[in-house]
């Protein structure tokens, strides 16, 4: 006697049932991964872009901070933080600057003229930036990022006029 095995059309609708099932589960997997990897970027590049600004003026500062050779000063009639080192012998001076929307760095031999704000390099768009010495070695710095957030910062030199940075 030989025995046959009826199908059923439940077993069938079963086991198509399950494999939707399956399918719905692992789409709205993918679908909440998405929304949260989404989420993580926009957060990270408003940190990215909330912060670039701040640590590039002030790492650019503290590169500089030798016989008091930060300042305040003009590039052309444009407010500048003026950076003067001397390399190889030769004195250089580097402008950080704001020119057409844009956080700007110009790095010009100290004695050379004729050189415009517009030749400078642009590092972020910004809306806004101002900045004012304190006291002798401390300096306040303001500026506002293309997506209107404010970042007041302040940074302090370590040397004066006549020494350097131990």
């Amino acid at each position: 006697m030989v025995f046959e095995k009826k199908r059923h059309i439940i077993d069938t609708l079963f086991a198509i049932i399950l494999l939707f099932l399956f399918a719905f589960c692992v789409l709205t997997l993918i679908s909440l991964g998405a929304s949260v990897y989404r989420r993580n970027v926009n957060t990270m590049t408003e940190n990215f872009t909330d912060r670039i600004s701040f640590a590039y003026i002030t790492e650019k500062m503290r590169q500089g901070d030798i016989n008091g050779g930060i300042s305040v000063g003009n590039l052309e009639n444009v407010p500048a933080i003026t950076i003067e080192e001397e390399i190889n012998g030769i004195s250089y001076t580097t402008y950080l600057y704001k020119y057409d929307g844009y956080l700007c760095e110009l790095l010009k031999k100290t004695e050379a003229t004729g050189i415009s704000p517009s030749s400078g390099q642009k590092i972020i768009e910004i809306t806004d930036f101002s900045f004012n010495r304190l006291n002798d070695n401390t300096y306040r710095i303001t500026i506002t990022e293309a997506g209107e957030d404010t970042i007041t910062f302040y940074v302090a030199s370590r040397s004066q006029k006549g020494s350097e940075i131990e």
